[in-house]
């Protein structure tokens, strides 16, 4: 929608999913960041060039009570909506290398970057008692541990460097230390997050 207004999508605003963002690894040394390729919005001839994660808050769907991380709307006036995503992985450089019709044809974007979980999340829960293999992950990573930080923040590796701004919105979300509306929780610690669930 172009009304000069942040806006998420659907179905990633869901309350009712996990909600994956992107990032990439950029700079010298090199260090994983916010994906984020200029102008931030693929270019309307197909090219794959640009690109950027998605992240905010919604406008339609309200912060559900398990979602206890806190990030204001830069709509103005907007509802305390569902806030996206909820963690993040590899979407741009270095990519995936993904070979299609005998060929290398490198490639990322939040539609490689959610499989990842989902492959992710299908390993670990392989792994669970039957009892706990069918749970809905995303309240889960808001709970806290035992340690008493919530189990996303346990479980990934924070992303605290990038931003999402697309044209005609001033500014996006901005990474910061902890939660946030352009990374989440951030990328996935495996082995933590097994251990965890």
């Amino acid at each position: 929608m172009d009304d000069g207004r942040a806006h998420v999508h659907f179905p990633a605003a869901s309350p009712f999913v996990l909600s994956v963002g992107g990032t990439m690894v950029s700079g010298t040394p090199p260090a994983e960041v916010v994906w984020w390729v200029p102008p931030g919005e693929r270019a309307s001839d197909g090219s794959t060039a640009a690109g950027a994660t998605g992240g905010g808050v919604s406008t339609v769907f309200p912060r559900p009570a398990w979602q206890t991380a806190t990030v204001a709307s830069l709509n103005a006036g907007s509802i305390d909506g569902r806030v996206v995503p909820d963690v993040s992985a590899l979407a741009g450089s270095p990519y995936y290398d993904l070979i299609f019709q005998g060929k290398d044809s490198p490639n990322g974007g939040t539609s490689a970057a959610t499989p990842l979980w989902a492959a992710l999340l299908a390993r670990i829960a392989a792994g669970l008692p039957a009892g706990k293999r069918l749970r809905f992950i995303t309240p889960l990573l808001y709970g806290a541990t035992p340690g008493g930080q919530p189990a996303g923040q346990a479980g990934c590796a924070d992303i605290t460097s990038g931003d999402n701004r697309s044209p005609g919105i001033p500014q996006g979300y901005t990474a910061t230390v902890g939660y946030d509306a352009v990374s989440g929780w951030g990328t996935p610690i495996g082995t933590q997050l097994q251990q965890l669930l």
